[in-house]
């Protein structure tokens, strides 16, 4: 029997339960029932109430199970002197986490008094070890950490979890992402305190595209005139692979950016849109697929622009018009740009994957016998390009492009196993008289600090 019979809610209920953490949800689990839920749910029942991945919903029902087990209550002498849910819930001491302190150290806490071994992961190198006091909470505090966004995990007992204290999640495509805590600062991505803050609206449309549900955010700035004579100018916002439509909002704080910088003067006050950026419904599992990449810039050109035009007092006018993004939804950036100067004069790659690129990406290995496709490894040899195919991806660019383009932006560390596939194409780039603004940034891999960086440098640039 599925949940939503067992439980009489209704389909509305269980699409809610699943995307919250609701009161009801969290009584549930200190009472324990969260170990009834574990059973396997088939397809059929699961869609029956609104879900669209049996493999999401067992992975929820798993962090329901760890989270009953964090908050396990001693055992009661006999059934019948089981505690009241309200007895229950006030035996629990309160834990606050993460708690940041002026001078920038962070403390972690965790209530697992059964746990046998508590540590952090992300913030450092190597595991940070908690300590447990006599009540059963794991702690520790970090040194000073330098201004920015920080991700990480507990591990217990061997296990890793989010933060059961933490609303705050790094999205990641149908799973449940790491925790995240902010150490404020003197970066972009951290709120000023009188800045007026721009607003956030999420979208859901049918694309008949990729034949399925999905979505895209609008971030209008401060003081947004849907009656202003001038159209304002619009940057899309292209995610990597991995990620979904809120990446760009939850853990690339493009809206603080934004705020930050119009603000401070720094940054023409735009619209920016953040859609889900996969060409396919099966999202990253169809990484390999040659159309991935095209449809996504089908999607983004023929289904998410005009509705946002229709929606926005955005500009039609291409030189008022921006694409970027990171890792994948670089390698989407280009495509989509340079293969559509009529539509965009504004283009920026950081960190790309331009090995994703159709015709210009080496070939797959073979596959063993009985074997799926699955995305390849990241081995030397996968990560170049196959420059005499580069032509077929970009069929109009040549030296003309430059009295079209306003800014090429192109970025990576030179950490990042993208590094050598980047350097490529501006050596293409090069040979074909293209001109393009390129950087590396020394010993940076692909992560997401660097990508805040480069939105906040590339923002500065735009419609000016």
């Amino acid at each position: 029997m599925s949940l939503a019979s067992r439980e009489g809610w209704s389909s509305s209920r269980v699409g809610v339960f699943t995307d919250r953490w609701t009161h009801t949800a969290l009584r549930e689990v200190i009472l324990g029932k969260a170990v009834e839920w574990t059973e396997e749910v088939t397809e059929a029942q699961y869609k029956s109430h609104g879900g669209t991945s049996v493999h999401m919903w067992n992975r929820f029902a798993w962090f329901l199970v760890l989270a009953s087990a964090a908050v396990a209550q001693t055992p009661a002498p006999a059934a019948t002197q089981r505690p009241t849910p309200e007895r229950t819930l006030f035996r629990a001491p309160v834990v606050r986490s993460p708690e940041v302190s002026s001078d920038g150290r962070v403390t972690f806490r965790l209530w697992a008094p059964n746990a046998k071994e508590v540590s952090v992961t992300g913030i450092a190198k190597e595991p940070i070890p908690m300590v447990k006091d006599d009540q059963g909470v794991w702690s520790v505090t970090t040194e000073p950490l330098k201004p920015d966004l920080y991700e990480y995990s507990f591990v217990v007992d061997g296990l890793t979890i989010a933060d059961p204290m933490n609303p705050r999640i790094r999205p990641t495509y149908g799973r449940l992402g790491r925790s995240a805590v902010l150490v404020p600062g003197d970066v972009p991505w951290s709120p000023r305190p009188n800045a007026p803050r721009g607003a956030i609206t999420r979208h859901f449309f049918r694309s008949s595209i990729a034949n399925d549900e999905r979505d895209f955010f609008v971030y209008t700035p401060p003081n947004y005139d849907a009656r202003r004579r001038q159209p304002y100018p619009v940057l899309y916002l292209l995610h990597g692979w991995g990620d979904d439509a809120r990446a760009w909002i939850d853990i690339g704080l493009a809206n603080v950016i934004l705020d930050t910088l119009i603000y401070e003067g720094k940054a023409v006050p735009m619209v920016v849109v953040a859609p889900l950026a996969y060409g396919t419904a099966n999202g990253p599992a169809d990484i390999n697929r040659e159309d991935m990449l095209p449809n996504a810039v089908r999607i983004l050109v023929e289904e998410v622009m005009p509705q946002v035009e229709r929606l926005y007092n955005v500009s039609r006018d291409r030189t008022h018009r921006a694409v970027a993004g990171l890792s994948m939804g670089g390698a989407e950036a280009l495509l989509a740009g340079l293969n559509h100067l009529d539509k965009f004069a504004w283009v920026g790659s950081f960190s790309g994957a331009f090995i994703l690129w159709p015709w210009s990406r080496p070939p797959l290995p073979p596959a063993s016998a009985g074997e799926a496709a699955r995305p390849a490894p990241p081995s030397p040899d996968r990560l170049r390009l196959v420059v005499s195919e580069l032509p077929k991806v970009f069929p109009r660019l040549d030296r003309g492009v430059n009295q079209q383009l306003k800014l090429l932006w192109i970025s990576c560390g030179t950490a990042d196993m993208l590094i050598r596939v980047n350097r490529e194409f501006k050596q293409y780039l090069d040979s074909i008289g293209v001109v393009a603004r390129y950087t590396e940034i020394p010993d940076v891999g692909h992560v997401w600090p660097l990508w805040r960086q480069n939105l906040a440098d590339f923002a500065e640039l735009l419609f000016k």
